[in-house]
């Protein structure tokens, strides 16, 4: 049955996504609306400050389309002495790469949208006139980073008497309101041009300068994909982690010789093996990617070949990096769909504002490193690794499923663990959605796996985990950061069904 399906983070972002669906619009429109509210409601997410990477499946075609919106680093990085830093500082102003988000919903606009643009814009401005309602997420974030935000104007009224408005509270945005009224009106030229990408630079200090920001332009690239348990799951190239997530399904299906049964134990081992090589192979592959062997299946034969199937292995880790980024999916009744996702990295991102604009700057550059000679060392107009890693998944050359999440360096371990009962068929949507997760924790060369998990795995699962050298520790409530996860998928009757993460209480499916 056909039907509009939008699912986002927050319950304002998917409203306004369902506005557009009744003024005509398609699922492009809706999930670009989806966005632009998203970044207002929750800028402890995402925002106009940050990139975007999007993956567009539309309806009569056998792959989705693939756009990467994200920037590179600025001219003048390599003037920074980081030598006697071992890895790039969070707040620096060098890890401000080129914001990706506007020139990103212009481009998906341009080739598929339905309505004017200044049309996706219109609810997100009426939101930053008429305020809204300050989330638990949002007043977390305003007081973790409190002491850096306050005297920001661009924290226009987060503060009262210097203390963050409480959870609940009505908050304005009247000068973000502003800059997004300019760019509904004069497109993404009013951001990478003029006063705004002035402001930018000067935020900056210089580091990205005003013809690295006019010269931004997004790339539709082609997507990497692999079949698994009779599907097509297509994922984001690199520079982007996205492979990782196919990669440890694939591997999981190998390793089980195509067996239905869900053992967590390969699941983990196959996720850890072949993390241990992500920092090594995910970075800026520009116009070589053809050479890159994330998801080359001789390549994951060998990582399946390193894992014990009775005990944990060592393993080297990948670098960790935090999240800050909110994913949406989106399916009309037409057959297209979006799977969005878009992120100012570490919550606030750099938490450095753009004076009189209204808005932060993402800090996506922290996912450079500071090795020489290493492919992923920040270097001018380099893209940096990118944990971001949206799927879209197809069965006989159509539409099957749109899955994604926030969760930095985890999102591979989540929906890894999310889509396998599904493509098991083990377990519905709902169950799926519902089911404890687990995340391994940050581990160094030749160190132990130390899995932190949710309340409510079985104890046979946490004792066989145990017997087989896994460290647990049980948190104590559902993690908002192990997720959300959203979710558009086929129940049994053949209706689009989405489902939204109870885990983050903004969260919200319209079906």
């Amino acid at each position: 049955m056909a039907n509009n399906v939008i699912v986002s983070p927050h319950y304002l972002s998917s409203e306004a996504g369902k506005n557009i669906f009744k003024l005509g619009g398609n699922a492009i429109d809706a999930a670009i609306a989806v966005n632009i509210v998203q970044g207002v409601v929750a800028p402890e997410t995402c925002g106009i400050g940050g990139d975007l990477f999007a993956l567009i499946w539309k309806d009569g075609e056998k792959e989705p389309y693939c756009l990467d919106s994200s920037g590179y680093a600025g001219s003048n990085v390599d003037n920074i002495d980081f030598s006697s830093y071992k890895s790039l500082p969070l707040n620096h102003e060098a890890t401000v790469t080129v914001p990706g988000a506007v020139r990103g919903w212009s481009e998906m606009h341009k080739k598929f949208g339905k309505l004017d643009f200044d049309i996706l814009f219109h609810e997100a401005i009426k939101i930053c006139k008429d305020g809204f309602k300050v989330s638990y997420e949002l007043n977390k974030a305003l007081n973790h980073h409190k002491e850096v935000l306050l005297n920001q104007d661009s924290s226009e009224n987060f503060y009262l008497e210097g203390e963050p408005l409480k959870t609940g509270n009505i908050v304005k945005r009247e000068k973000l309101g502003e800059t997004l009224f300019l760019i509904a009106t004069n497109g993404p030229s009013a951001f990478y041009e003029g006063g705004i990408a002035e402001a930018i630079s000067k935020a900056t200090n210089n580091i990205l300068t005003t013809q690295d920001i006019n010269d931004f332009e997004a790339s539709w690239v082609s997507p990497l994909s692999i079949d698994i348990y009779g599907k097509t799951g297509w994922v984001t190239p690199p520079h982007t982690q996205s492979y990782l997530t196919l990669a440890t399904l694939k591997a999981y299906e190998i390793i089980t010789d195509s067996s239905k049964e869900f053992n967590p134990h390969l699941l983990i081992e196959c996720y850890r093996s072949l993390a241990s090589d992500r920092d090594h192979i995910t970075y800026d592959y520009g116009d070589k990617i053809d050479s890159f062997t994330g998801l080359n299946l001789d390549y994951i034969k060998s990582k399946v070949l390193e894992i014990n199937p009775y005990k944990t292995s060592t393993f080297k880790s990948p670098q960790s990096l935090g999240g800050g980024t909110a994913y949406m999916a989106v399916k009309d009744a037409e057959g297209n769909a979006v799977s969005l996702i878009q992120s100012n990295f570490y919550g606030i991102g750099s938490t450095i504002g753009v004076s009189n604009y209204g808005f932060f700057l993402h800090n996506r550059g922290a996912g450079f490193n500071l090795i020489d000679d290493h492919p992923n060392k920040i270097s001018p107009l380099r893209k940096p690794l990118h944990t971001l890693s949206p799927t879209i998944w197809s069965k006989d050359g159509k539409l099957d499923m749109v899955i994604g999440t926030r969760g930095g360096r985890y999102q591979p371990q989540l929906l890894s663990q999310f889509i396998l009962p599904l493509l098991l068929e083990t377990s519905s949507l709902e169950e799926s959605m519902n089911q404890s997760r687990w995340t391994l924790d940050y581990f160094d060369e030749n160190t132990e796996s130390h899995l932190l998990t949710e309340p409510g795995l079985e104890e046979r699962t946490i004792n066989d985990l145990k017997q087989k050298g896994h460290k647990i520790t049980i948190k104590e409530s559902l993690q908002s950061s192990f997720g959300p996860i959203s979710a558009i998928c086929k129940d049994s009757s053949g209706s689009w069904v989405g489902a939204a993460d109870s885990r983050v209480e903004t969260s919200k499916a319209i079906n």
